[in-house]
C-alpha cells in the first residue's frame, strides 16, 4: 500500500496590534488558570473525608513551556485519579473536572471580548457575537 502524506498550510493575518493581543490573550489563559486551582481546591475540600490535605495542597497551576499559553493545572498526589475517578472499591469524587467545566463559559467570553477588541482585524476577520 502507498504510503499516504497530507499536507495542510494555514496562514493567518495578525492585526498590528498584535503584542497587546497576545498579553490579553496570556492574562485570560492564567486566571482561567488559577480560577481552576482555585475552585479544585475548593471542591475538594468540601469533601467530607478529606484527611490530611495532601492532595487539596497539591493542587497547583504552572506556565507548561514558554509562552504563557500553555498551563498545567491539577494535583500531584499519587492517589488523585483515584480520587476524581473513581475505582472499583470507591466512587468518584470528581474535584478538578466541575472546577474546569465551570471555568469554560467564562474563558470563552474573556477571549470573545479579545477578539472583538481588535479594532484592526484583518479583513474578512470573523467577530464573534
Amino acid at each position: 500500500m502507498p504510503d499516504f502524506n497530507m499536507n495542510m498550510q494555514v496562514s493567518v493575518q495578525l492585526p498590528r496590534n498584535w503584542d497587546e493581543v497576545e498579553n490579553k490573550i496570556k492574562m485570560a489563559v492564567e486566571i482561567a488558570a488559577r480560577h481552576v486551582e482555585t475552585d479544585g481546591k475548593r471542591r475538594i475540600a468540601e469533601w467530607p473525608a478529606v484527611d490530611t490535605g495532601a492532595t487539596m495542597n497539591s493542587i497547583n497551576a504552572r506556565p507548561d513551556g514558554i509562552g504563557g499559553l500553555s498551563w498545567k493545572i491539577g494535583p500531584s498526589t499519587e492517589y488523585a485519579p483515584f480520587i476524581e475517578y473513581g475505582t472499583v472499591y470507591m466512587r468518584a469524587r470528581p474535584f478538578m473536572t466541575p472546577a474546569l467545566e465551570s471555568e469554560g463559559p467564562r474563558f470563552v467570553e474573556a477571549m470573545r471580548q479579545i477578539i472583538n477588541e481588535l479594532d484592526q482585524a484583518p479583513p474578512g476577520a470573523v467577530r464573534l457575537a
